[in-house]
Parts: structure tokens; sequence; C-alpha cells
């Protein structure tokens, strides 16, 4: 009974997600070595992350998963903006007043 306690007091003090470094192919490493790690992102989003991007894997019991890669806040956004952008330097840009810019060209909001 002790060494079942204890063995599940060990589980709780575990973290419940790890920072690591995505790795070619379909790799982690971080605490440890990481194969087949799946990329989550909201549905409708498809993405290809960098490698060595700084990652936040979660333990699942199909394995681990990045919920997600560490940004450096580009300092154009206000709260509530968006932002998609590639390496290669294309972006998307929602505001919150309506406009749409799409590599630097403005779109008005449509009105009605």
């Amino acid at each position: 009974m002790w060494l079942a306690r204890q063995m599940i007091e060990a589980q709780r003090r575990q973290p419940a997600a790890e920072a690591s470094y995505l790795a070619e192919g379909d790799g982690a490493e971080g605490a440890n070595r990481y194969l087949g790690v799946e990329l989550a992102a909201p549905w409708g989003i498809e993405y290809a992350a960098p490698d060595y991007a700084r990652a936040t894997l979660v333990a699942t019991q199909e394995g681990m998963v990045c919920v997600g890669t560490a940004m450096q806040a580009s300092g154009l956004l206000e709260a509530g903006e968006l932002r998609l952008f590639s390496r290669g330097g294309a972006e998307i840009i929602l505001r919150n007043d309506g406009t749409v810019s799409i590599n630097g060209r403005v779109f008005e909001a449509k009105e009605g």
C-alpha cells in the first residue's frame, strides 16, 4: 500500500507538459528523445513547424503530441488581432477594425 501511494504521488509531481525542440521529421528532443510526435492545431489549420522550433509536448495514450510552438511577439499586433505567417515572409493579418492585410496590402471590411 505504501509503495502504491509513493508511485501515485511521483506521477502527480510530473509536469503535465514538457518543453522540447522539434527534430527533423516527426521527432522531438527534450528531457527524452521522442519519435512519431504529432502536431496538434485547431481543425482546418495545417502547419509544418520548422526543425528545432521550441515546442510544448503533452503525453497522450497514443504518444506525445506537440500542442504548440513558442512564438516571439512581433510587436505588430494589438490585443485581439491575429497574424498568420510563413518562414518565407508571406503573412495575413486580421485587424480589430475589420481590415485584412495580406503581404502588406490592406483590404477594407465588407459592409453589411
